[in-house]
């Protein structure tokens, strides 16, 4: 008799999840296999063709643009998301430090979070404008420049550009991971490291920053994933320009997808992109220092 009362209970619990699977499976599992099945051929016509692993020999093999794409992806990341840290943790100090008007200092600090990517990409883009763009306005009116700088469309510089706007949207959420992190370090550690005479630098050498290491690694690795699948600010900014100095995997699969029409070769890009991602992920979870339960 509980034999089958306890599979009568298993069985309403599958039906209790049964709907949160069905939706997973919908939004999830079905769009991925689609995208897997559609790398597989490649447009001919209005039809497709069985191309079988072709579509990935190609990319890897014999696609001139999929390296230097890749390539400025990685830029994109390194120069974003690097630049994003170094503001972020200095602000994460500053807020952990400060006394006073705690709460109105991070609503300020998480401004730019809350403006979304299309919108912030659209103040900047102004803001960057060669012509009437509020920089060059203040920059010519402290004489820093004499003429007006095409900020967007520099044949060097338009990728540095970009990653410190990715920056300023990564900022605030780099800042407050760091600054969780840093408020359950004990107060008795720098208690005891000041008896000790240790000084500013001492005490974020050996203890703020070790005990700091598994949020800077999770922030780092998160905002990392966020600015390789990056795509409104590239698209909005330069839209991969000027030339294509600034085209990325991303943009790439957009254009070879919605510009080339060439289904089936944009659906192995983005499994690309996805294992990719997966790859940076299992880089980091690695680093991730794990405490031993046992």
């Amino acid at each position: 008799m509980r034999r089958q009362q306890i599979l009568k209970d298993g069985q309403f619990g599958f039906l209790l999840v049964l709907p949160s699977l069905v939706l997973l499976a919908l939004i999830v599992v079905f769009p991925v296999l689609y995208v897997v099945i559609l790398s597989l051929f490649r447009s001919a016509g209005a039809g497709q063709v069985w191309m079988g692993l072709g579509n990935y020999r190609d990319i890897l093999f014999d696609d001139p643009k999929f390296w230097p794409y890749l390539l400025n992806s990685m830029k994109y990341i390194v120069f974003g998301v690097g630049s994003a840290f170094i503001v972020g943790l200095i602000v994460a100090l500053s807020l952990n430090a400060i006394r006073k008007f705690k709460g109105t200092a991070r609503v300020i600090a998480l401004y730019a979070w809350a403006v979304p990517p299309v919108i912030a990409s659209l103040m900047w883009k102004w803001l960057l404008n060669d012509t009437n763009g509020a920089i060059n306005a203040i920059l010519m009116a402290l004489r820093i420049v004499k003429n007006p700088v095409a900020w967007l469309s520099l044949p060097y510089g338009t990728m540095m550009v970009l990653s410190l706007v990715h920056s300023w949207t990564t900022i605030p959420f780099i800042m407050i991971i760091l600054l969780a992190g840093l408020q359950t370090i004990s107060p008795e550690l720098y208690e005891a490291a000041s008896i000790d005479g240790a000084g500013a630098r001492q005490k974020f050498r050996v203890i703020t920053f070790p005990l700091l290491r598994p949020s800077i690694l999770t922030s780092v690795m998160i905002s990392s994933i966020f600015a390789f699948r990056t795509f409104d600010i590239v698209f909005t900014l330069t839209g991969g320009g000027p030339g294509e100095t600034t085209e990325m995997i991303v943009t790439y699969v957009y254009t070879t997808a919605f510009v080339s029409m060439k289904l089936g070769y944009a659906a192995a890009l983005s499994v690309v992109m996805v294992v990719i991602s997966m790859m940076m992920v299992a880089f980091f979870v690695k680093l991730i220092p794990t405490e031993d339960v046992s």
